[in-house]
């Protein structure tokens, strides 16, 4: 069980923060993800109220995709054996945004809008998404 990554992109596209900041494929993820959403709008047989979430899996790995009405967007990357429903993951990303997001860079009257640096909200995101995996095991 294990988190490959965890990236947070803005209304246009920009990546605010990423767990694994060296990693340079956040352009293509966040153009992936564009085309799904716009893919399962144009497929829906009824206009869907809640295309703000996604949930899949592959034989590799499980992606989580949230869509908060600020159009911050979180994404996060798990490997396959991370079994849960996507009712846990729905759960799960909300409560992220009110406890890490909301609570360490939110109200964080310092905070940049670019880009999410600070050390403190890398601590509790990490801490928030070990104690969810614990909850896994």
């Amino acid at each position: 069980m294990a988190i490959y990554n965890f990236h947070i992109f803005d209304g246009s596209g920009n990546c605010l923060f990423s767990l694994t900041p060296s990693d340079k494929s956040t352009e293509i993820l966040y153009g992936f993800l564009y085309s799904l959403k716009s893919f399962v709008q144009r497929i829906s047989p009824s206009l869907q109220m809640d295309n703000n979430f996604f949930f899949y899996q592959t034989s590799d790995y499980n992606l989580v995709f949230y869509e908060f009405a600020t159009s911050i967007k979180f994404v996060l990357i798990t490997s396959y054996d991370m079994k849960r429903d996507s009712q846990f993951y729905r759960e799960m990303m909300i409560q992220l945004h009110k406890r890490v997001y909301v609570e360490y860079h939110v109200k964080n009257a310092i905070a940049s809008c670019k880009t999410i640096d600070s050390q403190l909200f890398r601590q509790q995101l990490t801490a928030f998404l070990a104690q969810n995996i614990k909850q896994q095991a």
